[in-house]
């Protein structure tokens, strides 16, 4: 069985439930999700809180509140270095209300979307004319600590002016952040060719033959491809980055929805010409070339230079 990135397993779930009554309910058995509801409040299957019109208003009127009061205790008291302290507390209150309202809309709109699935021979196919599609996984944080590296890397910009040992630091902490970020994002992608579907991470390469690929559900944050021969294969659908805490109380229904779209819209553009029988996984020699220079190359300057700066 060929396992990627750890799954959720349903019956983990449906033990916490009986164990547990105040945990976060599992998601049924088509691996749709199944939204919380008690006396209090109500709660999404991951166990965060729904963000409804009402608490939402009611959240962002108190953090409107201590804004104003802050506001107004900065012009009262400006000398004063904590008067700011009520506003930075309402603008924190703000903006964990609108997000999670944001979230909670996503999540409640797709939630019950059932995921496409591959076509079948009785199905048209729309030719392309290509013989290869692919498309990233979904990556928005780490394109994100991407720019942020970028940032970082600006002092550099004054290179005659500064120090050579700060410029080179400064270089290697951007170039680790923006390398990082990209094997933690956009490096791991789906490739459709007439014979392959090939689901590859950062280091890896899943190749599926078209012939054995059966049918997409819902796995915890990824998604479960079940294979014709009875195997099955697990993936993620978007960056790893985004489970710091191990993916607690998050969602991703919106994004498990238009990743497995995005897939069987190739797999209906390009024709099965299936002749391969196994699934095979194997490194991408490529990956594994750039991570390691990158880190021969980062981590010596970095180390160097940070004992350099700390010690002068």
């Amino acid at each position: 069985m060929v396992d990627f990135a750890a799954s959720r397993d349903r019956s983990d779930g449906a033990a916490s439930e009986l164990s547990d009554p105040g945990a976060a309910p599992a998601r049924d058995a088509v691996g749709h999700n199944a939204p919380r509801h008690s006396a209090a409040a109500r709660w999404h299957h991951s166990g965060a809180l729904v963000w409804t019109w009402r608490l939402t208003g009611i959240v962002s009127a108190a953090g409107l509140l201590l804004v104003g009061a802050g506001a107004g205790l900065w012009a009262a008291f400006p000398e004063v270095t904590a008067s700011g302290a009520p506003a930075l507390v309402g603008f924190v209150a703000l903006f964990v209300a609108v997000s999670g309202r944001l979230s909670t809309a996503s999540t409640m709109r797709y939630e019950d979307v059932p995921l496409a699935q591959p076509p079948t021979f009785a199905d048209p196919i729309h030719r392309s004319g290509r013989r290869r599609r692919s498309v990233r996984r979904q990556s928005t944080i780490a394109y994100l600590g991407m720019v942020l590296g970028g940032l970082v890397a600006l002092p550099a910009v004054y290179w005659n002016t500064n120090p050579l040992v700060d410029n080179l630091l400064v270089l290697a902490i951007a170039a680790g952040m923006i390398a990082g970020c990209y094997l933690a994002g956009p490096a791991a992608r789906f490739v459709v060719t007439p014979h392959h579907l090939h689901i590859d991470t950062a280091f890896r390469r899943i190749s599926v033959p078209r012939r054995l690929i059966g049918t997409f559900s819902r796995s915890g944050l990824g998604i479960r491809l079940d294979l014709v021969d009875g195997d099955h294969i697990d993936f993620r659908v978007d960056s790893p980055l985004w489970d710091t805490r191990g993916g607690e109380y998050r969602s991703n229904e919106r994004c498990q929805v238009r990743t497995v779209q995005r897939i069987v819209a190739m797999l209906r553009e390009i024709p099965d010409a299936g002749n391969t029988a196994m699934t095979t996984t194997k490194l991408r020699p490529g990956m594994v070339a750039f991570a390691a220079i990158t880190a021969l190359v980062t981590v010596p300057v970095i180390t160097a230079g940070g004992f350099a700066v700390f010690t002068s």
